[in-house]
Parts: structure tokens; sequence; C-alpha cells
């Protein structure tokens, strides 16, 4: 049998001790505007003595809203969805009074896409944070979306730039000319690439912007110096006999991922490749372990943390504007959703006291 100190404080009870009815006391608790400043100071007094607590369920059922967020990842290893970028999202969120409901997909055909925005639409989400890799349909639903069709505003992440859908992404062109520049300044003559799936966007950015820094340079015949990966390990000792098949006196490789380059790395080592000195070789990422290779890997910093808080804050701003409320402050100035890399100099591409740690 429950003591008294276990009985749950309902709307009636602080309605019977504030002298109102249970829906002023309800309007009290959602905000509403419809209510006396007297009377909404008796109530929150009344509150405050019994000790109320409102249900969120009952809250959601009233206002239509759930406080919550669906985040849409695959199977924990998208961007936003592990490590310190969960993390700081979680505690943005927070921030501004939503919580997150995170869902993996494993397999994003346009069935399994539908079925997940249904899923999302039955929780009376707020918004969603679509950030599916590019794989299957994950961003190519999204050529013909309507965002009239949800009820709740999306945002996607690292996803190409479409008409009417909201995207946070890293700007891969730049990312890809600055890697080349970099590898230009140095004096290599013969540079080339291996690239990432080439039918992804972000592959095909940082090959466009590798061509635009040879083309800068006036070395567009370099341009036929490119291979195709599948961003994995096992590609990159492939990739770059590939090549030097096409070009023998390849003196620097641009590739498009930590995790290629260091199937690069070991396989100059069996070439009998000095690096850098015969080979300068870069890759996309900054992984942590990058630091600690032989030699330390230079490459490009992507910020998946800040990616994750701007899409978290434009996701929020988009919800505001649907019900006509003003913005939290944490997202009340508006933000470039094209992300930069930083260059981060190691020893792969540089000698000595010139190349940072």
């Amino acid at each position: 049998m429950n003591s008294a100190a276990d009985k749950r404080v309902t709307l009636a009870d602080v309605a019977k001790l504030a002298g109102v009815s249970k829906q002023t006391v309800s309007r009290v608790v959602n905000g509403s505007e419809h209510v006396t400043e007297d009377t909404r100071t008796r109530v929150l007094q009344c509150i405050d003595t019994l000790g109320f607590r409102p249900s969120a369920l009952a809250r959601q059922l009233s206002t239509g809203r759930s406080q919550t967020i669906g985040v849409v990842s695959n199977g924990g290893q998208g961007y936003l969805v592990s490590g310190v970028a969960y993390l700081g999202m979680v505690r943005q969120a927070d921030k501004m009074g939503y919580a997150l409901l995170i869902k993996e997909m494993t397999d994003f055909s346009s069935g399994s896409i539908r079925t997940m925005l249904d899923y999302l639409i039955e929780r009376q989400v707020d918004g969603v944070i679509w950030a599916g890799p590019e794989i299957g349909d994950s961003h190519a639903w999204l050529d013909t979306f309507d965002a009239a069709s949800l009820p709740m505003p999306l945002v996607a992440i690292n996803a190409k730039p479409r008409p009417g859908v909201d995207t946070v992404s890293f700007d891969n062109f730049e990312a890809g000319r600055v890697a080349t520049r970099h590898l230009l300044s140095l004096g290599r003559k013969n540079i080339g690439h291996i690239a990432g799936p080439t039918n992804r966007w972000v592959s095909q950015q940082r090959v466009e912007g590798w061509k635009a820094a040879l083309a800068e340079a006036g070395t567009s015949e370099m341009a036929r110096n490119v291979v195709e990966g599948d961003w994995d390990v096992h590609t990159g000792g492939p990739g770059l006999r590939r090549l030097l098949e096409i070009c023998p006196k390849l003196d620097a490789v641009f590739v498009g991922s930590d995790r290629m380059a260091i199937g690069v790395l070991a396989e100059a080592h069996k070439l009998g490749l000095r690096v850098p000195e015969d080979l300068a070789v870069m890759g996309v990422d900054n992984l942590p372990e990058s630091a600690y290779l032989i030699p330390p890997l230079t490459s490009m910093t992507q910020d998946t943390p800040r990616m994750a808080e701007v899409a978290l804050r434009l996701l929020v701003r988009r919800i505001c504007e649907r019900r006509g409320e003003p913005y939290p402050e944490a997202c009340a100035i508006p933000e470039n959703p094209l992300l930069t890399h930083d260059l981060v100099v190691r020893q792969s591409t540089l000698c000595g006291k010139l190349a940072s740690k």
C-alpha cells in the first residue's frame, strides 16, 4: 500500500488549492497567454507548494510538442552519434530544452526510409537530423524531397545542397583545393589523388577541388592522375600501385581519407619509397591515430562536433519559425552551414622542424 508521500500530485490538487479550474492550471503549465498575471502567480505558488510535476506525456498530448529531436544515423558509425560530437549535441539540446531520440538504420532503401520517417512522425518528434551516410537511398531521396510533406522540419548532414532542403556540411571542394595547394607549395611535380567512391558527392567535390588547384597552378595535365578507392584502408595500397602505373614519377599523393592513407604508407614501405623524401602523402579526417603513424600523417581536420551543434541549432531555428516563436539564445544568430577543414601539417609531407606535431 502506497503512503501519502508516494501519492502523485495532480492538476486537480493544484486547482483545488489555487481555487481555479483544472483547465486554468493546464493553461499556466503550458504557458498560455489566456491567464491573468494574478492567477498565474497564484497557480505557480501552489505548484511550488505541492511539488507538482507536469506529465510530459500529458503536455505532449495537449500541445502537440514532444520537445524531442530525432537523429537518424547508421548503426553508430555516422557523423554525429558517437563520441565527442554526440555528447556536445546532447548538451546543446538540453540547454535549449530538447531531448534526442537516436535511431539507427542498416538498410537505407526507400522503403526503410519511409518506415523510419513514419516512426518519427508517430512519436511526434519536433524535428529530424538526417545523419545517414551517402549509401543506398540515404541521400538520393532528398532529390525529390518536399519539405511540406513532413509535419516537422529536417536538416541533412554532409549532403549536397538541394533546393528546399536544409543541409550542414563540410566544404569538400575547398578541402581538395587546400590539400593540393599544400603539395604544390612543396615543389612536388607529379601529384596524384586517391579518391573515395566516385559516385559520392563528397568524393566528387574533393576531386573538383583538386583539379581546380592544379588548374590554378597551370598543371592541369596532372588531372589524369586520379584513381578510385572506397575510404577504407585496404584500397590505399592498390590505389598507390595504380597511380604509379599511370605516373611512374609520382612524388606526392592526396588521399581522400586517412584510412586509405594508412594503406598508402604501408604500400610505400613495401615498395621502398621513402615518405616524404620520395613520396609526400596526406589524407583527410585527421583521425586520432594519424599523429602516431610512421611518419605522422599530414591531414585535414573535420570539426564534427561543431557540425553536430550547427545542425542542431539550425533545426531548432526551423522549429521555432514553424511555431512562430522566438529563437532560443543559443541559435538566435544564423550560422554558415558550410564548414571548413583545417590543414594539419606533419612529417608525411614535410621533414624536420617544419612539420607540426
